[in-house]
């Protein structure tokens, strides 16, 4: 199964800038013992991360350890996260491109620059020239200086663009007015780590008013770890916001602007994304000891504009993947999000299937979205039996290059 989309890999280049900040700051350590103090980092991060969910900018953002083992290992995670994202608000959300003049983006806790500065390199391996302009917000001014060193130093990778960064406590919306408005807004694993100490109340008072700061052609792209509490809150919370302003439409992830059934009842799978990538040589070496998880990247998803989606047919025949694909002894099954807001078990006869279409169906991701042509027949509890016939059309099916 072809790609509908093909997306950069991970440049070498920003890779070995990250390698080269750590041999510069630590001179004196041989690489295994440089390995292993971004390692022990890694760990802390890790728990940081998933256990104790603890951002103070005593414990990350001054640390010089903390932000360069982070540009070593979870940058690019981020970075690839966020590809995906803007994948699927180019040619999914159908984002118009502006003709002329500058794209200004807003990345709102951008750390040291993964999320905006993956946005500039699709953009311009997608072919647009237009001049961009990369505004970053994030409380450690560090982060922010590490981001416009990466920025100035590999700018071949994005040509005609610059960054103008700002620090602020982003736990409170910024007093002062902003005057400009953006072509993107980007939260890049960010968002539940701003309003980590929130009520949705207040998670939603807080992205209804950075919505405010999207132009009406624009989107807002929101990446998330995929924990299912977190992306509940994720989902929740952009539901609030449509929800009270009428001109605003959920893109993404599921079709004519409904919600993630998350928000509505306890759904069997919650809504994230699982996709493969190549794992970086560095990373590898620094996971030689801890045995992360390397070579998928998971996260939440949602996209938010002013413009209404593309109007759907309502029904099975369109359907987000959901879950992993599942090859039992006689059966291949995998459970997909109808347009309609229903989810569905696609199951297939294994005997009824050429070679070739079990190695396509095994190869589809949880996030791609696809048509099937022809009359189906759910039963009472949404499953449907699927036949060989039945052509299954890729509509979102983005991949990373080789």
């Amino acid at each position: 199964m072809k790609p509908t989309i093909s997306l950069p890999t991970f440049p070498k280049t920003v890779e070995d800038w990250w390698w080269a900040q750590a041999k510069q700051k630590w001179t004196e350590v041989g690489e295994e013992k440089l390995l292993n103090l971004i390692r022990q980092e890694i760990v802390e991060q890790s728990d940081r991360f998933n256990k104790n969910r603890s951002f103070e900018s005593s414990s990350y953002g001054k640390r010089d350890l903390s932000i360069i083992s982070y540009g070593n290992f979870y940058f690019s995670r981020t970075w690839i996260a966020t590809l995906f994202g803007i994948a699927e608000t180019i040619s999914r959300s159908l984002w118009s491109i502006p003709k002329n003049g500058p794209i200004r983006i807003l990345d709102i806790g951008s750390g040291s620059g993964a999320s905006g500065l993956a946005c500039l390199s699709l953009l311009r391996n997608q072919g647009v020239t237009n001049p961009v302009e990369l505004h970053a917000w994030d409380y450690s001014s560090k982060s922010l200086n590490y981001l416009k060193d990466l920025h100035r130093s590999c700018s071949d990778l994005w040509p005609n663009s610059r960054v103008h960064s700002q620090r602020l406590d982003l736990r409170y919306f910024p007093e002062e007015k902003v005057k400009q408005k953006f072509d993107l807004i980007l939260f890049g694993f960010s968002f539940n780590e701003i309003t980590q100490d929130q009520e949705i109340e207040e998670s939603t008072g807080w992205l209804e008013q950075s919505v405010q700061l999207l132009k009406r052609s624009g989107r807002m792209v929101i990446t998330e770890p995929a924990e299912s509490e977190i992306c509940r809150n994720l989902h929740t919370t952009t539901y609030n916001v449509v929800t009270g302003n009428k001109d605003l439409s959920l893109m993404a992830p599921y079709f004519n602007g409904l919600p993630c059934p998350m928000t509505l009842k306890n759904s069997k799978y919650f809504s994230h994304e699982v996709r493969t990538y190549k794992a970086l040589a560095h990373v590898e070496k620094i996971n030689r000891l801890l045995h992360l998880e390397i070579r998928e990247v998971k996260f939440g998803l949602s996209i938010l504009g002013y413009e209404h989606p593309k109007v759907e047919d309502q029904g099975p025949n369109l359907f987000r993947l959901i879950s992993p694909v599942k090859k039992r002894k006689g059966t291949i099954s995998f459970m997909g999000m109808g347009s309609d807001g229903i989810e569905y078990l696609y199951e297939f006869q294994r005997r009824d299937l050429e070679k070739e279409m079990i190695n396509d169906y095994l190869a589809m991701e949880r996030g791609d979205i696809f048509r099937i042509i022809g009359s189906l027949s759910p039963n009472e509890n949404h499953r449907i039996r699927l036949l060989p016939s039945q052509d299954i059309q890729p509509l979102f099916v983005p991949r990373l290059k080789n």
